[in-house]
């Protein structure tokens, strides 16, 4: 029984215990006899503490650095060290938050002393202060904040704050900094004054209780020397009374404040400024910043002012005199007052940075000439002698400065990309490579994984991404940016290749995005192919980024080009040496008459050898035959991937398509292979390809390392996938040394062609223009199947910057001493002219193509220091604009400056401002009343020549009668009418006629008639006779505008618009028309004259027409503003103004005052906000973000907003909106993928899908939401259309595809649902797995867990197989 009852503490003896400081409780086996109760051991406890003890464990654990070395002891493993990982530093102190700094106090505030006897020492207050107030001067970083989680280290997230752009000044903000850190008192001469003149020194620092007693200063004897008219009328110790120098317009404060700000603009812009403030206590002499003073003398203020100069005996002199004279004329050159108000209401660009080019070319011989001297140290050793823009590029990157370096294709450019990854190395920071396109990025990191430390971020890879080289697409730049990626800390440089990209009209935005977010500290290398304006590019990214930017070019190509024609079998040279062979083009042109002439007859009068057909082919390609084989073989044309758009005139490969052999073979007679043949549509190089059946280019040995090289790369897919008809029919093509590169194909099968073409042993590539972008692959020769393309909206010419790009893949460095360029020529010849547009033209210039976004908006709005105005103004588009602010703000000052006339009124209190007023309203109405008079039908029964009319002076401030003499005609739409404009200006001449007639009247040249000796005067002009037996044919022979005189009264004869008369009157003569304009009588102008002066006999005008009553104006909005007009004119006449003497030289006056304060209200409109290009547009986008609720009226980002700001893939507001009305609830993860793939896929025409019923409702539902979306940015004048909009954002070609592909159907059968080529399709899903990581983020925000599991489901359903087979340059091979 006992035995029964025993323990179970018997059966496993085991002790209880604490384990460490922590208390964990552990059981341990004892081999003690068993025990009914365990064993409890107590904890250790803490030794006793002491001061030696204390100091021991601080210097174990923060002083002394020591490597921790793991060891079997402590890790039970052991694995190899990595010492500078394992390094422990000692930690250094934290950087203090708040410093105390002294409030300056000028002496006549301080507290006088309570004794004679001792004098008054000025103890000042200490305040306690912000570091980022006392540093910061609004150009640093923003508000300080703390590393974010690792895990966002690199991609950043969404609530981070972006770092401050470089170059982002906020004037106020700074102003208000400098204020806090340096008060008012302080940045005058009132402590100078104390300086000079001696007396207590300062005891006690800040914070400090006391201090050491120095004495008392130094005082040094001045005086100032006052001139007037330059002339010295007095001398006064500089101890006299404040009262006493008052009386001067200028004070010695003044004068150093107006240094001290100067200085202070100047300090960053201007390279080994040496001015300083410093005291030589050895000599006792004070340096001041504004060079020396000493003995200068002022002669003039503005305006011949008083003036004066302080002369100072022991001032040392320091700097330039002459540059010293200078700055001090230009701070005596206006009132201070003005000076200081110039100087403080500046904008970015300061006073010292006006005019300043960021942009230096770079042209110094001394740098290759000493570049070993200059550079003995490099980051990086190369085993050939660079060339001269490298070594420029190189030696600038080592002072640590941009650099633009632009340059032909294959010229060397990566070397300076290298170089600035090596200085990272060396530098212990990081660089950054960015490139267009993910091909480029890919090759990039193979290219770059054997020198450097290299990782690759795109928008579905990320490998390694702490590494200190990073290679990533420019978007995955900007995202980081925006989120304010913690690794941006790190970065020095950020090189941006294919800088001419920024001219792509889709994505040339994000460029511009990520060079005005780059931070302060952040240097760039820019790489570009040569462009025309790449200095103003540079000056204005210099000017964004407030640094200079070194600009090194070569127009050297290190291989030469010829440029050849190949026509009917025969090579033309029609270029070398970037000069054009005319010869050569004749030739080519001699031999396509010829061969015409046979073919069709002689047929001359055909323009330069051009074929009659030409003017037929326009709009089409240039393939197309004389005898229209393009319409008997249009249904031949296949319309998917996109070649619908480019129509080939070929009818298979039964024509031209076989004239690839006789080319081939001509190249492989002159060994000009491996050659590039760029075709302009994926179709086409697919046909040309196949066209070449019969051809076989390869050796045996090259059959085999073909061979061996597919099988590796394509071993790693599975089996249905190294079936597919891409995959075999590429094989068979390469292993006879034939190669197709275009979008269409998969990507491992691009990059298997690429990368045997870089081993030569492809040796004829057709390709599409993406080869010459994405991949630096030269060959020994280029051809252009056709000189024009389709740009995706219309057939047009190849520009010169395309051929230029695609024509520098001929040639490679050290291989080839030339390369050749070849354009086949199968129908016509181009003309000459342009060819020599297009291979020695200017390439395109760099333009800009910014745009706003709503991305961009919302992520901007959650910054305050940011503002979308700032990111306008900084863009290219905006550049001269703004670049001209400056001498606006100037010429702005200067008007303001200006003295306006007054006018002085001699009844008493002015009113013509008023009355002036009440002139141009009432000139408004009548201008309209007459629009709306002239094109009544009424008014044309009037208007026949003879009418009276009275009409408007040319300078507005008067109006005279006059007679229609002519009706407006198709030759002049106006009306010629003779008017009165006053008393003859001479007595001895009468009416001047500007042309001779055919009787001989004579003309002087300046347009007078002088009259004839009466004996030499026609019998007929003794008389008033205006009997005329022909009618007039319309003809005027005299140069309007057309005057004289006659009867003592000056005449002119002028066109006159509609708005120019002021009334129509009643009266009407009888005038000579033949007479006044093709004869040109004297008699028939003085009778004109007569007649009109004695219809104003009296004074007064002939009564006018009433509009109303007389001409039948009926409408009532004119009939209202014609009464408008009449009261307007009555309240004038009761104005006093009115009938005064002095009324039209107070009306000038007047519009001198208006075109003034118009021009002053035009500068100020153009240096405004206002006058950006995009303003209207953001505000419009603006009013739509509010509405649907994005922000709040006060432009807070909500959380649909913050959501937003998650979309990259797709329009942010279509996806946004779909999320928020939960339209993917109620699909499977498969579906919901699908209907998403409407986001990303990019081609239009793709034949139509067949959807599940749950799809289709899918399908109209979100298009719904992008119309809805549409109609809502047409409400707020957002320049778009709903349909547009809905159908550039949505496309459903691929829906179908998607949805069995997340099903888990081969890849092989979904390519038999869809005309999409597989690259696309391949291209579109990749694209949709990050459209899923978007998704999933936006419903972490939103905090919808069953839409972020459904994403998760969703990636994970997409991403298998062929579609995300990796890389072969990540992976390699």
């Amino acid at each position: 029984m006992d035995d029964l009852t025993a323990s179970p503490a018997s059966e496993v003896p085991f002790r209880i215990s604490f384990s460490g400081h922590g208390g964990h409780l552990r059981l341990d086996p004892t081999p003690s006899p068993p025990s009914p109760v365990p064993d409890f051991v107590l904890p250790p406890a803490y030794p006793p503490e002491s001061p030696s003890s204390v100091k021991e464990y601080l210097e174990d654990n923060y002083l002394n650095p020591e490597l921790y070395i793991p060891t079997a002891a402590n890790d039970a493993r052991v694995w190899d060290v990595d010492w500078f990982d394992l390094a422990r530093p000692p930690l250094e102190p934290s950087a203090p938050r708040t410093m105390l700094v002294p409030a300056w106090e000028p002496p006549f505030r301080r507290r006088p002393s309570t004794s004679a006897e001792e004098p008054q020492v000025w103890d000042p207050k200490s305040v306690q202060m912000e570091m980022s107030q006392v540093f910061d001067s609004g150009t640093g970083g923003m508000v300080p904040r703390m590393p974010g989680p690792a895990k966002d280290f690199v991609r950043g997230r969404v609530n981070s704050r972006p770092f401050r752009p470089g170059g982002l000044q906020d004037d106020a903000a700074e102003a208000a900094a400098l204020e806090k850190a340096f008060p008012e008192s302080a940045r005058n001469g009132d402590w100078v004054r104390e300086l000079m003149s001696g007396g207590p020194a300062l005891i006690a620092p800040p914070g400090f209780p006391k201090g050491i007693d120095l004495g008392q200063l130094k005082e040094y004897n001045s005086h100032w020397k006052c001139f007037r008219d330059g002339e010295q009328v007095e001398e006064q110790p500089a101890s006299s009374s404040n009262d006493t120098m008052d009386k001067y317009s200028v004070q010695f404060d003044d004068l150093f404040k107006i240094s001290w700000e100067e200085d202070d603009v100047n300090i960053v812009s201007r390279e080994d400024d040496g001015e300083h403030l410093a005291r030589d206590e050895g000599t006792n002499a004070f340096h001041f910043p504004f060079a020396d003073i000493n003995e200068q003398k002022v002669d003039k203020l503005q305006d011949g002012s008083e003036t004066l100069a302080r002369d100072k005996h022991e001032v040392n002199v320091i700097g330039d005199a002459s540059e010293a004279q200078m700055d001090l004329d230009k701070m005596l050159s206006s009132e201070v007052q003005d000076t200081r108000r110039e100087t403080s209401g500046l904008g970015d660009d300061k006073p010292a940075q006006e005019g300043k080019d960021w942009a230096l070319v770079v042209g110094d011989d001394g740098i290759v000439t000493n570049f070993h001297k200059l550079v003995p140290d490099m980051a990086i050793e190369y085993p050939f002698e660079l060339d001269k823009f490298q070594k420029e590029a190189i030696y600038y990157l080592e002072k640590g400065e941009s650099v633009f370096v632009a340059a032909h294709t294959s010229a060397g450019k990566t070397v300076v990309a290298e170089y600035a990854f090596a200085l990272a190395t060396k530098h212990c920071t990081r660089a950054v490579y960015t490139a267009p396109i993910k091909t480029i990025s890919n090759q990039k990191y193979r290219d770059f994984c054997w020198k450097f430390d290299v990782g690759l971020l795109t928008g579905d890879v990320s490998i390694r991404p702490e590494a200190t080289c990073l290679i990533m697409t420019t978007e995955i730049l900007r995202s980081m940016l925006y989120r304010g990626a913690d690794i941006i800390r790190d970065i020095e440089w950020v090189i941006f290749d294919e800088v001419h990209y920024v001219n792509d009209a889709e994505r040339g935005v994000v460029w511009e995005e990520v060079i005005i977010m780059l931070p302060k500290h952040i240097n760039i290398v820019l790489l570009s192919a040569t462009v025309p304006n790449t200095v103003e590019f540079a000056d204005w990214i210099g000017r964004t980024k407030q640094k200079k930017i070194r600009v090194t070019a070569t127009n050297k190509r290190p291989v030469p080009l010829e440029h050849c024609l190949f026509y009917s079998g025969e090579v033309y040279k029609v270029c070398e040496k970037d000069m054009f062979l005319t010869q050569g083009f004749r030739e080519a042109k001699d031999a396509f008459k010829m061969k015409n002439s046979n073919k069709f007859g002689a047929k001359p009068g055909t323009k330069s050898g051009t074929p009659a057909v030409r003017s037929g082919t326009q709009g089409r390609n240039p393939d197309t035959s004389s005898k229209g084989r393009d319409q008997k073989h249009s249904k031949h044309h296949h319309t998917n991937s996109g070649a619908a758009a480019i129509q080939q005139s070929t009818s298979g490969p039964r024509r031209s398509d076989l004239i690839w052999m006789p080319l081939i073979n001509n190249l492989l007679k002159k060994s000009l292979v491996p050659v590039v043949i760029f075709c302009f549509s994926k179709n086409r190089c697919d046909r040309s390809a196949e066209s070449m059946f019969a051809a076989d280019l390869t050796s045996t040995s090259d059959k085999s390392k073909i061979r061996v090289f597919c099988d590796k790369a394509f071993s790693r897919l599975k089996g249905s996938d190294r079936n597919l008809p891409q995959v075999v029919g590429i094989q068979s093509l390469l292993r006879r040394g034939i190669g197709v590169h275009h979008a269409g194909l998969l990507p491992i099968v691009k990059e298997v062609v690429e990368m045997l073409f870089c081993r030569g042993v492809i040796k004829v590539l057709f390709s599409t223009e993406t080869f010459a972008m994405g991949v630096n692959a030269p060959a020994r020769t280029v051809v252009f199947d056709t000189l024009r393309k389709f740009d995706g909206k219309e057939h047009r010419k190849l520009l010169p910057g395309e051929y230029i790009q695609m024509a520098g893949r001929a040639g490679r460095r050290g291989l080839d001493t030339i390369g050749t360029v070849i354009m086949m020529c199968r129908d016509e010849i181009p003309e000459e002219s342009d060819l020599k547009n297009l291979i020695v033209g200017k390439p395109t210039r760099l333009e800009s193509q910014f745009r706003l976004t709503y991305t961009m908006i919302l992520h901007l709005l959650r910054v305050e220091e940011l503002k979308v105005e700032d990111m306008l103004k900084r863009s290219f588009a905006e550049f001269h604009a703004q670049k001209d602010l400056p001498q606006k703000e100037k010429l702005l000052l200067q008007m303001l400056r200006q003295p306006t006339k007054t006018i002085e009124c001699i009844k008493g209190e002015p009113s013509i401002e008023e009355y002036y007023d009440m002139f141009l309203e009432a000139e408004e109405h009548r201008e309209f009343v007459t629009e709306a008079i002239m094109q009544l039908p009424t008014t044309q029964q009037f208007l026949a020549p003879g009418r009276l009319l009275v009409v408007k002076s040319k300078t507005d401030d008067d109006h005279f009668l006059g007679v229609i003499v002519k009706n407006p005609s198709s030759a002049l739409k106006q009306y010629v009418v003779l008017v009165l404009t006053g008393d003859s200006t001479s007595s001895a001449l009468d009416p001047n006629l500007s042309n001779q007639n055919e009787k001989g009247t004579g003309v002087s040249q300046q347009g007078y008639l002088v009259i004839p000796p009466k004996g030499k005067r026609g019998m007929e002009e003794d008389f008033f006779s205006s009997g005329r037996t022909r009618k007039s044919s319309g003809v005027i022979n005299i140069k309007l505008p057309y005057t004289g005189d006659a009867s003592r009264m000056g005449f002119e004869v002028r066109a006159v618009e509609t708005k120019e008369i002021i009334s129509i009157c009643t009266s009407k003569i009888k005038i000579d028309q033949v007479g006044l304009l093709e004869d040109i009588s004297k008699t028939s102008y003085t009778k004109t004259v007569q007649m009109l002066i004695k219809e104003q006999s009296d004074g007064k005008y002939p009564p006018a027409l009433d509009p109303i009553k007389d001409l039948k104006m009926k409408e009532m909005d004119k009939v209202e503003r014609y009464y408008a007009h009449v009261n307007l004119l009555e309240q004038m006449s009761k104005n006093k103004c009115h009938g005064c003497v002095k009324l039209k030289e107070h009306k000038l006056l007047m519009k001198e005052q208006k075109v003034y304060k118009d021009q002053l209200d035009q500068l100020k409109y153009q240096m405004s906000d206002e006058a950006l290009q995009q303003m209207p547009q953001f505000q419009g986008r603006i009013d739509v973000l509010k509405e649907i609720h994005y922000i709040d009226s006060d432009l807070v980002v909500q959380l649909k907003g913050r959501v937003s700001c998650e979309m990259n893939s797709g329009e942010e507001l279509i996806t946004t909106e779909c999320l928020f009305e939960n339209q993917l609830k109620d699909l499977e993860p498969e579906e919901a993928v699908a209907i998403m793939s409407a986001f990303v896929f990019q081609q239009r025409n793709a034949s139509e899908p067949s959807l599940t019923p749950k799809l289709a409702d899918a399908k109209k539902r979100l298009y719904d939401t992008a119309i809805r979306l549409g109609q809502l940015q047409k409400r707020h004048e957002v320049p778009v259309d709903p349909e547009e909009y809905a159908r550039d954002n949505l496309k459903f070609g691929l829906v179908e595809v998607v949805y069995e592909w997340a099903k888990g159907t081969p890849f092989a059968d979904i390519c038999e649902l869809t005309d999409v080529s597989e690259g696309l399709i391949v291209r579109t899903i990749v694209r949709l797995d990050e459209t899923c990581r978007e998704f999933r983020n936006a419903a972490s925000i939103m905090g919808n867990s069953a839409l972020f599991k459904k994403m998760e489901i969703a990636s994970n359903a997409i991403k298998r197989d062929i579609v995300f087979a990796a890389s072969l340059y990540v992976t390699g091979i």
